[in-house]
């Protein structure tokens, strides 16, 4: 059926004896449903580890076979229970079966600090302060204070002066308030690659966003030259919403992300994992590209009101369909480990 707004939805009952089976095949993808089923009907190359598995376990103590849940089922299979975010068939079986599926993934408690958050300095709707408070009153230890740069005129991008007085309130706030204060910028990264504040002052921000809000068309050599040249700045910056892409508005800009991620694994940089609803930026395929590389995450909730807070759940819902786990991810750190880990000098 579909609902009034367009979105298509299925229907399906099922007794209480078959509801853990329906919820797994019906909301699994089918990639990795058809992957399960050639497990139980003992064919795929993934089926003799399965195998394997099962005649190990057979030699335990007797359990019930009734299936009360889906971890019953994936025991069934031989094989731990699969989260739900791995589902897509990308090794996420396999890896369950040789016992290397990972255990610790980022979960939403793990989360200390809010990263990305604008204000009334630039398009943001609340202060520092209101910002502030509402993530001490979720329980954040810090917040970080992104505002857009001069570039972005067209959002208010704070200029010098503008610094200036931000820096002074942040100060002010700092002192009525337990959550920790990172005085930071999104800033720009221009169309030859540079970051649009200068040195001097990138240098004493706690923490840099560097993202693009503009030309989008380049062609995939320049666009990947200008994202190579900024990710090599001797700055410690987060390539915030990678590909600058809105669902269902507009699609990633065309660069060779392969190339920018090698570049980031031997550079002073992170990758974001934008939490917007409109972004979730970067892909999960990208995010697990990027993991090969060791490289290092934040997940922000690029919140331009205290409401927007609240994105941060659906960034650590990418950030698990990634298969990243707390310890890629930086804002799982606390106040001083966290600002030691992102200062840009």
């Amino acid at each position: 059926m579909r609902l009034a707004e367009g979105a298509r939805v299925s229907l399906v009952a099922a007794r209480p004896a078959e509801f853990a089976l329906a919820l797994l095949t019906e909301t699994g993808s089918k990639a990795h449903v058809n992957k399960l089923q050639q497990i139980a009907n003992g064919a795929g190359p993934a089926a003799k580890a399965g195998q394997k598995v099962r005649k190990q376990a057979a030699r335990a103590p007797a359990r019930s076979t009734e299936l009360l849940n889906e971890t019953d089922i994936y025991e069934q299979l031989g094989m731990p229970y699969i989260p739900p975010e791995l589902r897509e068939d990308e090794g996420e079986v396999e890896a369950a079966l040789e016992g290397k599926l990972p255990l610790d993934l980022v979960t939403l408690e793990d989360i200390r600090g809010m990263v990305h958050c604008h204000t009334t300095y630039s398009d943001g709707k609340h202060s520092i302060e209101e910002m502030a408070r509402a993530a001490e009153a979720m329980g954040m230890k810090y917040v970080t204070i992104t505002d857009h740069s001069p570039t972005a005129f067209y959002a208010g991008g704070v200029t010098l002066d503008g610094l200036k007085r931000q820096w002074a309130e942040i100060d002010e706030v700092q002192e009525k308030v337990k959550v920790k204060i990172l005085r930071g910028t999104e800033s720009d990264i221009v169309a030859d690659g540079r970051l649009d504040y200068p040195d001097a002052i990138l240098e004493q921000f706690d923490v840099i966003v560097a993202s693009i809000h503009s030309r989008y068309k380049m062609d995939s050599a320049k666009m990947t030259k200008r994202i190579v040249t900024a990710m090599r700045q001797p700055v410690f910056k987060i390539w915030g919403h990678a590909l600058g892409r809105l669902i269902q508005r507009r699609p990633p800009f065309d660069c060779d992300v392969e190339q920018i991620l090698d570049v980031i694994a031997e550079s002073r940089a992170a990758i974001e994992i934008n939490g917007d609803p409109w972004r979730l930026d970067m892909e999960p395929r990208w995010v697990r590209e990027a993991r090969k590389r060791k490289i290092k995450f934040v997940i922000s909730v690029d919140a331009h009101s205290t409401g927007a807070l609240n994105n941060l759940k659906y960034g650590v819902a990418m950030a698990r369909r990634g298969w990243l786990r707390k310890a890629e991810v930086l804002n799982t750190l606390g106040p001083k480990a966290f600002a030691n880990a992102v200062r840009p000098v």
